[in-house]
């Protein structure tokens, strides 16, 4: 018994030692802030009119032309980058392709619009001009309206640029990037931001419990009096004259030949619409999925081969952390409470057991 009560002590010393740094490391990760880089490269000059943030916070950007310095970004801010940020010289044989993470090879580009989740370091991607096209991003909504002014860029044929949507207050995109092969006919190098109206669903409100009906003072309800049915005497349809020798036999009204008999409705379609339920096919069912992280336009509804966006460039992934690191520490301190308990409950056990034999 002392064995166990030695055990129980040792896993309730370790469960209350974990919990406190599992939820310290849980609040360390949540309150550390990240650094986002973005370096021009001895191509052209950067600046951070292209450059912005979303998701607020205390973060703070600094630019010395080649260098683009975004610091105190948490888990919940996503990074801009628009092509416009970068400048060249008249003469130069370079165009701006993009961005790309430092260390891969300058041929790819990520996205334009990427999330926060560690300290990222960005190289301007340029390309050799050649085939040159022009390519246009247009940010519209649903009807058609322009809601900014389109933006002109520049690549060669057979480039697949990425470009990053703009935000819009109350509006939300199809995708927050978009990316298409660019072709000699610049009619097809057109990339559409269409924006949608944010739809907030309203709080379920709680029921209202029922209200008595009130009475004017110095008024009586005067209670309801039963009226007396008279039953209806069942029709009878008079018979027709009966041959001689044999008696008149009453003929029912016909209403009544099976009165449990309902109708039945012609069509069996109808029969659904009474009921007021629907069945809709599981792939017409409208859902509400929020904008795609990357969308190419090549292939409407196929992801990028050379991107790995996973579903970390959205806010709920954020969420997903701290969701998860509040599941951990409420694990551990729950397993503490019950090895607590039992620890408590055995050692009450043995100090009954132990009065027992002295009062004997």
């Amino acid at each position: 018994m002392k064995a166990a009560m030695r055990v129980l002590a040792v896993v309730t010393a370790f469960a209350l030692a974990a919990l406190p740094r599992t939820l310290v490391h849980g609040a360390e990760r949540d309150a550390y802030t990240y650094t986002v880089t973005f370096s021009a490269g001895t191509q052209g000059s950067i600046s951070s009119d292209g450059i912005s943030v979303d998701g607020g916070g205390d973060y703070e950007i600094s630019c010395d032309g080649k260098h683009v310095i975004i610091t105190g970004l948490t888990l919940e801010n996503h990074v801009r980058f628009l092509n416009s940020a970068v400048s060249l010289g008249e003469d130069s044989k370079y165009y701006v392709k993009g961005v790309r993470m430092g260390g891969r090879d300058n041929s790819t580009v990520d996205l334009a619009y990427f999330p926060v989740e560690r300290d990222q370091d960005y190289v301007v991607a340029y390309g050799i001009r050649g085939n040159l096209v022009q390519y246009t991003v247009h940010y519209e909504d649903t009807a058609g309206n322009e809601l900014f002014p389109p933006q002109t860029y520049y690549g060669n044929v057979g480039d697949k640029p990425v470009v990053a949507y703009l935000y819009v207050e109350g509006y939300q995109p199809q995708a927050y990037n978009l990316t298409r092969t660019l072709q000699e006919d610049v009619s097809r190098n057109v990339f559409t931001f269409v924006y949608a109206p944010v739809v907030e669903e309203p709080a379920p409100q709680p029921p209202q419990p029922p209200q008595p009906p009130q009475e004017e003072p110095g008024t009586e309800t005067p209670a309801p009096t039963p009226e007396a049915v008279t039953p209806a005497a069942p029709a009878v349809t008079p018979s027709a004259p009966a041959p001689e020798g044999e008696e008149p036999v009453p003929t029912q009204n016909p209403e009544e030949e099976n009165p449990q008999q309902e109708e039945q409705p012609e069509n069996p379609e109808d029969a659904d619409q009474g009921t007021g339920n629907t069945e809709i096919p599981d792939n017409e069912v409208p859902q509400n999925q929020g904008p795609e992280n990357v969308r190419d336009l090549d292939e409407s509804e196929t992801p990028l081969g050379n991107f790995q966006p996973g579903d970390e460039g959205t806010i709920a992934a954020a969420n997903r952390v701290k969701t998860r690191n509040a599941i951990l520490a409420g694990g551990i301190g729950l397993l503490a409470l019950i090895v607590l308990a039992a620890a408590l409950y055995t050692y009450w056990k043995m100090r009954k057991a132990k009065h027992g034999k002295s009062g004997k």
